[in-house]
């Protein structure tokens, strides 16, 4: 205890006199009792301190994004390619939130498909696919990018795809041309790195479920105004006023 620690070389008869009483006489003395009895409140207040501070800026200083794009592979995408391809993207934008910048996310889903999952870390798979069933049911990637492995093994599900007009897709419908367009006929992409990095890709719409539209009508009329100006090759906004992000 504190008390016998103050009177360690005071003697037995010293300690166990009544009414002796510990005398904090320097500030050391005082420093020293305060920590002996509170260390470890102080140090779980300065780690919440630290966290909770951590978080406010986090929030304060996070860019919310104007357009989320997705790139879908069986194979793993290199880790500059989603930073890449947003930048490329982003002169084809709006500044859709106010917020003074064009800001392009773009998510990458690397999903092996058939024999070849069989040769991959199935936690790195779970995570993969895990995000990319989050991001089907939010609806907030509107443009995909996907190689042909993985839009085969996903174009025949129901509400995934839609046409290039943005239409939905008939039940049974198996013109599956008309539900994406090669990378190769996107303008926005021709003669860039990202563009011959992405060549055996091709360009989808999700077909995104009638409540989301409801939730958010502006954001996928942006979402399908990019498509439009990409293609085109329209730009829109200087290169001045863009930002990018990504997420793996």
């Amino acid at each position: 205890m504190a008390r016998e620690r103050y009177l360690l070389h005071a003697g037995e008869e010293e300690i166990n006199r009544e009414g002796a009483e510990i005398t904090l006489k320097t500030p050391k003395d005082k420093w020293d009792n305060f920590w002996f009895y509170h260390k470890k409140h102080v140090i779980i207040g300065t780690l919440a301190a630290i966290l909770v501070g951590y978080m406010i800026y986090d929030l304060a200083t996070k860019v919310e994004p104007d357009y989320n794009v997705a790139i879908l592979s069986s194979q793993t995408i290199a880790y500059d390619a989603a930073e890449y391809l947003a930048d490329a993207l982003a002169p084809y934008g709006e500044d859709l939130n106010g917020d003074g910048q064009v800001v392009v996310q773009v998510n990458t889903f690397d999903i092996a498909q058939g024999a070849a999952a069989e040769n991959v870390d199935p936690n790195v798979q779970m995570a993969s696919m895990t995000k990319f069933m989050g991001d089907l049911q939010t609806g907030d990637s509107y443009i995909y990018f996907t190689d042909d492995t993985s839009f085969a093994a996903y174009v025949t599900e129901e509400g995934m795809f839609a046409y290039l007009d943005g239409s939905s897709v008939p039940e049974g419908a198996t013109d599956y041309e008309n539900m994406r367009l090669p990378v190769s006929e996107c303008k926005a992409l021709e003669g860039t790195e990202i563009g011959q990095y992405l060549q055996d890709f091709s360009i989808s719409l999700r077909d995104i479920r009638q409540s989301l539209v409801e939730e958010r009508p502006e954001y996928y009329l942006g979402a399908k105004a990019l498509y439009e100006n990409m293609v085109s090759g329209t730009v829109v906004t200087p290169e001045a006023a863009v930002e990018t992000s990504s997420a793996g």
